[in-house]
């Protein structure tokens, strides 16, 4: 999932739900088949009806509205499941179980080489649970195995689903049934990401950015770009190189910023997804933030002016 966009409880006018990320070694039920139980498991509790959970999961217009930009589903047991970044990434999975308001299990071909011409496969369940007015969403990501080639892939979904499925709590407390504009790109930079990340939120970069990759749910943040951008909320999902929160004084908006090794080199990845607003005012906004990034990170990779 490092090709693709990554949050913490969503800020509403009632008390955060909790999330509860685990390693978990053994669920039985959810586990692909093979030797190894290593798998990436979260927990997350929305305050929606259970229907509309599995709708968001699995219809594609829904899907737009928190994930992928595009998607297309064969709904039934044994279609397909595409979600596309545009020319970016697309992760297309077959549909291994299709229960609908409580269990979607998915499965793609990894990266790596099974030894006999084809991919080990991994498996991603999404199973539902309600309680009162509130659904649990239980992730299980499943299958990878000890090889080395798995730990970026591993590292990648580890760091992006409780952001992606925290745009989702998002959209379905704060947003429902609400399109999205999405302003998203990429920014390379020859500096290592560490160094990339130190520049963006340092004097040069974003004011009011130090320290935000660890900042705790729910604590405010208040950021400006040199052409008087602001964004101003509470913070959801942060870690290193990671920020990801939501802007209050643009109605709810999704802002995350990250830093990530994509084929070898260091990219960032800026995301702004607005619910309600005027598409032309996103537009402008996003060409002034793609001439501030790339001012900040000139393709010489030299020192920003």
């Amino acid at each position: 999932m490092s090709e693709s966009p990554s949050p913490s409880p969503s800020p509403t006018s009632r008390s955060p739900q909790p999330d509860r990320t685990v390693a978990a070694p053994s669920a039985p039920s959810l586990s692909a088949p093979g030797p190894t139980p290593r798998q990436f498991a979260f927990d997350l509790d929305i305050d929606a009806p259970r229907d509309a959970v599995w709708r968001a999961l699995v219809d594609p217009r829904e899907i737009e509205r928190w994930f992928a930009p595009d998607a297309t589903v064969e709904p039934r047991l044994g279609g397909r499941l595409t979600w596309r970044w545009r020319d970016l990434h697309t992760w297309v999975c077959t549909i291994e179980t299709w229960q609908p308001g409580e269990h979607l299990r998915l499965r793609y071909d990894s990266a790596v080489d099974d030894g006999a011409g084809s991919k080990k496969p991994l498996m991603m369940d999404f199973v539902l649970a309600a309680r009162g007015s509130i659904t649990t969403l239980r992730l299980v990501h499943a299958g990878f195995g000890p090889e080395a080639d798995f730990r970026q892939e591993y590292d990648g979904i580890s760091r992006g689903w409780p952001v992606e499925l925290h745009s989702l709590k998002l959209y379905l407390e704060r947003h429902r049934g609400q399109n999205r504009v999405a302003t998203w790109f990429t920014q390379p930079t020859h500096l290592a990401p560490d160094a990339s990340w130190a520049r963006l939120v340092g004097p040069q970069g974003l004011a009011g950015a130090a320290g935000i990759e660890v900042l705790r749910p729910g604590a405010p943040f208040a950021l400006r770009t040199p052409d008087g951008d602001e964004f101003r909320g509470t913070a959801l999902v942060c870690s290193a190189r990671e920020f990801t929160g939501v802007v209050d004084n643009l109605h709810g908006a999704w802002l995350r910023v990250s830093v990530e090794t994509f084929t070898g080199a260091s990219v960032l990845w800026f995301w702004l997804a607005t619910y309600g607003e005027d598409p032309a005012l996103t537009r402008a906004r996003e060409g002034r933030l793609r001439r501030f990034l790339a001012d900040l990170f000139p393709a010489t990779g030299g020192v920003a002016r």
